[in-house]
Formats: C-alpha cells, structure tokens, sequence
C-alpha cells in the first residue's frame, strides 16, 4: 500500500513556489509592480507619426519614463482633431537635493498641480524628437525652456498636462511654407518687366 502524502509538505511546496515566482517577476521585470508611475498628458501640433506606445520618455537624455497611450480626440462643435499623447514618469528616477522636503511622500493632487504649474512656470516643455533616423522612430524629450509660449489644451482635466512646442523638423517645415507663401505672393512678372525695362535704359545709355 502506498504511503499517503503529507498535506503540511505538500502545502509547503506550494507556497514555496509562488514565493519563487513573485520574487522571479519583481526580479527579473526590474521591480516596476512596486514603481508608482503619475501619468501626464501632452497635446502636439501636426502628426505624431513614428511615435508609439513605449516609446521613451527622456529628460535631456536620460531616460524617466515612457508613452502609455495615443489617442484621437475629434471636437463635434468645431470639426477638429487633436491627439493626446499620454505618459507615465518613474518618480525613482528623480532624487532630492540635501535639505530639500521629502520625494518619497505620497504628494495630493492639489499638491501635485501646484507643482506641476510652478515647473511649467519655470519652463517645463515636451518636444518630439526622432529616435532613430534608420526606422524613424519618435520619442519624447522633456526641458525646461522658458523663453518659449505655453500652449495648453485643457481637454482631459483629469490628467496633469505638460504644454509641448514644435519639434526641429516642424518649425523646418513652418519656415518652408512661409518662405513658398512670400514667394507666391510676388509678382513676379512685373519684377521681370522691371529688371527688362532697366536692362534696356542702361544698354542705351552706354551705347
């Protein structure tokens, strides 16, 4: 007759192996089920073309946090379209300066948007910029940069919004239209009548 096994080891067992796997998945998956991520929405100018979800988020080149989402948001009233792109940030990324309040406080959302506007203040912009010429791959670059406007969509104010400015090859593009635009706008015939017209007058004059 076999021998029954013992429930107290087999329950051991059990329990040992999902102490194994949890202590596995927090291992292996960098501990990001004990990160607290805030999410913060941003709202850019033109196509968003090459940016995906899990695309990074970098501040002056580090890497903070990363894209969660990228939406479609279509206004009846006015027929327009905007894209809100959302991001979580990892709040262990960033560490205080020695004599500074505690970072690791759990701040209120009162307290956050406090915050959030005095960054803004001070300059706190989001830019696309490319993150691999070969594939054409966009990410997300976070500054301060004070000297430049804020834009501001206010359309999910549920979510902490980071105004955003064009990006390299936008502000390109603006400055193509605008110079083909002053173009088009010339006459150009009549400044081809002029420059004949003046051509003429000095042929006759140094014959």
């Amino acid at each position: 007759m076999s021998k029954k096994a013992n429930p107290t080891i087999i329950g051991a067992f059990v329990l040992g192996a999902i102490a194994l796997t949890v202590a596995g998945v927090l291992f292996f998956g960098s501990g990001k089920f004990l990160t607290e991520r805030r999410p913060f929405v941003l709202y850019f100018e033109g196509s968003v073309k090459g940016l995906t979800a899990g695309a990074p988020v970098n501040f002056r080149g580090v890497r903070i946090g990363s894209v969660t989402d990228i939406k479609v948001l279509f206004d009846r009233e006015d027929l327009s379209a905007r894209i809100p792109v959302y991001i979580e940030i990892e709040p262990e990324r960033f560490s205080q300066a020695s004599g500074g309040p505690d970072t690791k406080r759990v701040l209120t959302a009162t307290e956050q948007r406090k915050f959030m506007d005095r960054m803004i203040e001070h300059g706190l912009r989001a830019q696309l910029q490319m993150q691999s010429l070969v594939t054409g791959q966009l990410m997300v670059q976070l500054d301060f940069l004070p000297n430049t406007p804020v834009r501001q969509v206010n359309a999910d104010t549920s979510v902490l919004e980071i105004p955003t400015i064009p990006s390299d090859m936008q502000e390109i593009e603006r400055t193509l239209d605008t110079a083909i635009t002053a173009l088009n706008e010339l006459d150009l015939d009549n400044i081809g009548n002029k420059l004949s017209s003046t051509a003429d007058g000095i042929d006759r004059l140094v014959n």
